[in-house]
Parts: structure tokens; C-alpha cells; sequence
């Protein structure tokens, strides 16, 4: 795996630790919760509880950061962090990885149950201070950081790469799907592709080829009211994901390049991960 990514989340996003005693609002009622905008989730959030089970107190202390594109952290033990989109109350992930070190007591649990809530694009909540990331089978509670802190203690020295922002431009580009909602099936697996050219747009994702027109407006796709394809002639089972690229398109949805040539489109309920055409 290429730790571009995870590099940047831990050494240019994660910088910043609290110094004083983390707090909690876990009895905050469901009614009060929200969805929050992007400016009310970025920044530094201390994990207090995975699934139900507080985490003890520890230094460092265990820390998440999410912003515009990316999102990551630690439990005190490895690194880990991805590319990250946040569209529509929901955060979803390219490339979510870590570093492999063995830990000691729960951390491995805690490690997986985060991976496995990141790689389902959690649903995000927001309770006065109290930041919910909650999947089917995940939920993690995190609040929100004070403003004295003190230096994170990185788990490994690293060397942060320095490097010029992604080009989030998309035209004249092809990309290859690699997966829509987490389902990477396909009736055509080696032809799954997503091409954009000037301003308009084509894409294959199983059965139909799907074409229509686009601008970008600030990191969204906003796509013309007719979607065209060509006839669908596969088993039902497959058809699903020809709906879902259109449901996602029509959608206006957010993307994001990464550094790597990942691609993340999201919205509609729907989520897009590949990568650039080599």
C-alpha cells in the first residue's frame, strides 16, 4: 500500500493534542442530534468511546482528525488514515490503511472496529459537543478538542512528504471504478470506467453505459436533467449498480482527488471509489 495518505493525515493534519481532561455527553438525547456541516466536523476530536466501551484515559491520548480530504489518527499504538470525502452526513473513504505494529490490551479491537466503521462511509451526528460516527455494526463517540493542547507524540517517527495539492480538475480524464457502495462485483469487471471530457461525461459501472452532460461547481458535479444508456443486458443482480452510478450522478455530487490518483464521488446515498486511468 501507498502511505501518502496516511502520512499526511498523521503528520500534517494530527498535530495537536488536549491537555485537559476529556468530557462527554453519551446521554445527550437522539432527538438533539444533528447533521452537521463540513465546518462543524473538521479539526481535532478525542475518541471517547468505540461501540458502547469507554476508553481508559491514556497519553497520548487516542485522537481523530478529519478535514476536506482526509481523515485519521490513533489509538496511542499505529497510525492510520485515508483519503476522505465528506458529502451528505456521511464521511467515505479511499484507501483506509495503518501501519501493521502489534499492541498491547484492546488496541488491535479498537483498531479494527475503527477500520471497519471507515470503510463503511459512516454516517456523522452531532450533539453539542459530542461527534457520533456510526456504521451498521460500528459507532464510535468523539468530542470536540480544547484550545490548550500539547504536542502529539507521534507512534513511529515519520517523514512527512511535502507536495503540492491534488489537481482536482476532471477534464479529459478517465478513471477506473473500483467499487460503488463497497460492492466491487461487476458484468464487466476488466471495463468498469468513469471518462470526463469537456462537459460531458460517460460511464460503464456493470451492465449499461451511461452518458450525459456536466459542470463543476466547487468540488461538485452538477449533472444535466437527461442521463442516457445504452440497453442493459445482464443478469438483475448486476443491474443494481448500473442504478446506483445513476442515482449517484444525478445526485450533483461531491468528488475528490487524492494525492495518489484515488477518486471518491459521493452523494445521492451512493459512494464511488477508483482511480485514475494509467
Amino acid at each position: 500500500m501507498n502511505y501518502t495518505v496516511l502520512l499526511f493525515v498523521v503528520g500534517l493534519l494530527a498535530c495537536n493534542l488536549p491537555s485537559a481532561e476529556k468530557t462527554s455527553d453519551t446521554s445527550a438525547d437522539s432527538s438533539a442530534q444533528t447533521v452537521p456541516a463540513m465546518a462543524e466536523i473538521e479539526g481535532h476530536w478525542l475518541i471517547e468511546a468505540i461501540d458502547g466501551e469507554t476508553l481508559p484515559a491514556a497519553n497520548p491520548a487516542p485522537y481523530l482528525v478529519i478535514s476536506r480530504d482526509a481523515a485519521g489518527g490513533s489509538i496511542g499504538c499505529n497510525a492510520f488514515g485515508g483519503t476522505a470525502l465528506y458529502a451528505d452526513g456521511r464521511i467515505a473513504v479511499h484507501s483506509w490503511g495503518g501501519d501493521a505494529m502489534r499492541c498491547p490490551g484492546r488496541m488491535d479491537e479498537w483498531e479494527a472496529a475503527i477500520a471497519e466503521l471507515f470503510h463503511a462511509n459512516p454516517h456523522t451526528r452531532l450533539s453539542g459537543e459530542t461527534l457520533r460516527l456510526r456504521s451498521r455494526d460500528h459507532v464510535i463517540e468523539l468530542a470536540r478538542m480544547d484550545k490548550q493542547i500539547e504536542q502529539i507524540r507521534s507512534p513511529a517517527p515519520m517523514r512527512i512528504p511535502v507536495a503540492e495539492p491534488p489537481d482536482q480538475a476532471l477534464a479529459n480524464t478517465r478513471w477506473v471504478i473500483r467499487a460503488i457502495n463497497g460492492e466491487t462485483a461487476s458484468a464487466s469487471p476488466t471495463d468498469r470506467h468513469l471518462r470526463f471530457g469537456q462537459d460531458t461525461w460517460q460511464g460503464l459501472a456493470s451492465c449499461a453505459t451511461l452518458f450525459g452532460t456536466y459542470a463543476i461547481d466547487d468540488r461538485r458535479i452538477i449533472v444535466g436533467n437527461e442521463i442516457s444508456s445504452t440497453e442493459q443486458l445482464c443478469p438483475a443482480e448486476y443491474v443494481v449498480l448500473d442504478d446506483a452510478l445513476a442515482d449517484l450522478m444525478r445526485s450533483d455530487p461531491h468528488y475528490l482527488v487524492g494525492p495518489n490518483g484515488e477518486l471518491i464521488i459521493a452523494g445521492g446515498g451512493h459512494v464511488l471509489t477508483g482511480e485514475q486511468s494509467r
